[in-house]
């Protein structure tokens, strides 16, 4: 037991990430009876995007419940669901509703929703897309439980900052009062090991999450991570700084179009973010969507279980 796990309420300090359309209530169950603690994320359980901000409460609504159906143990979810965002206050009202253990504030810093969440007995972990030591120290004042660090190793939307995962911690060692989690390619034992040994009091995880099987990923995504290592990865310009896939065609693409001098919002365009990740990721379309994973993956070499990932990770 450490700060995280006592703070979480669960038996490892290890977060499964929220990843856009690859979550839902079996893979964060499974999480949680591992001894983690998973995140629902937006269209979590979803194939198709919603049409209004009331549909999107309500579906989060009945993934919270099925979760709670599934298990009795912590789980998460963020309050950015969207990119409107007039909804957070509104999620927020849900999560107080529904009883939701954890929330993630993904650098909002809004005092009035820190104390409602506080307020109701909401545990709070902030992850700045940023890292940066000012925000961090707002986050501590502000009531934040958790803070974790994000290095350019990650994947999904990457800081705007070029620092690998152990400098970005290396930063906030002793400067924050807060228990850090370290995010960015880690998906073994060692690199756990290596986070916890340089100062982090636990993991945050995507990437070895989506070779998982409980995951909804395709299984053919699956299987090119375990095939593949950071080295077959393209690192693309786009909105708002970075992202990194495996080399989908709408990956090439966006690659070629990055080195050869387009706008991150030209790009950005051509990835179709959210449409784009639904394709590669969920439905194994790599002519019109994009895999997006961290450096990691050079780290994943077998399909596992939730429980047989967490437990090598604890090792």
């Amino acid at each position: 037991m450490n700060r995280i796990s006592q703070i979480l309420n669960i038996k490892h300090p290890i977060v499964q990430a929220p990843m856009s359309w690859l979550t839902d209530a079996h893979l964060v169950a499974s999480v949680a009876d591992a001894g983690g603690l998973g995140f629902l994320a937006p269209h979590a359980g979803q194939t198709t995007n919603p049409t209004s901000n009331e549909e999107v409460l309500e579906r989060m609504r009945n993934e919270i419940r099925k979760v709670k159906a599934l298990t009795d143990k912590p789980f998460g979810v963020p309050f950015m669901l969207s990119y409107d965002f007039s909804l957070i206050p509104l999620m927020v009202d849900l999560f107080i509703e529904e009883g939701v253990p954890v929330v993630l504030d993904n650098g909002w810093l809004d005092p009035e929703i820190y104390a409602k969440l506080k307020n109701a007995g909401i545990k709070i972990i902030c992850r700045l897309p940023n890292p940066n030591l000012a925000d961090a120290l707002k986050a501590q004042a502000l009531g934040a439980d958790i803070l974790v660090l994000t290095g350019f190793d990650e994947g999904g939307t990457l800081p705007m900052k070029e620092v690998g995962s152990f400098n970005v911690l290396a930063e906030f060692v002793g400067k924050v009062d807060l228990p850090i989690m370290l995010a960015g390619g880690i998906a073994d034992k060692k690199s756990v090991q290596a986070a916890l040994t340089l100062g982090a009091e636990g993991v945050w995880i995507g990437t070895a999450f989506i070779a998982t099987s409980e995951c909804r990923s395709h299984q053919k995504v699956k299987e090119w991570i375990v095939n593949s290592t950071a080295n077959d990865l393209l690192l693309f310009r786009t909105e708002p700084y970075y992202y990194r896939s495996l080399p989908t065609e709408l990956a090439k693409k966006c690659f070629e179009m990055s080195e050869n001098g387009a706008t991150r919002s030209e790009i950005a365009k051509v990835m179709n973010a959210g449409t784009g990740m639904r394709l590669g990721m969920l439905e194994g379309d790599f002519e019109n969507g994009y895999v997006s994973v961290g450096n990691g993956i050079s780290q994943i070499h077998k399909i596992k279980s939730v429980k047989e990932l967490i437990d090598e990770l604890m090792a």
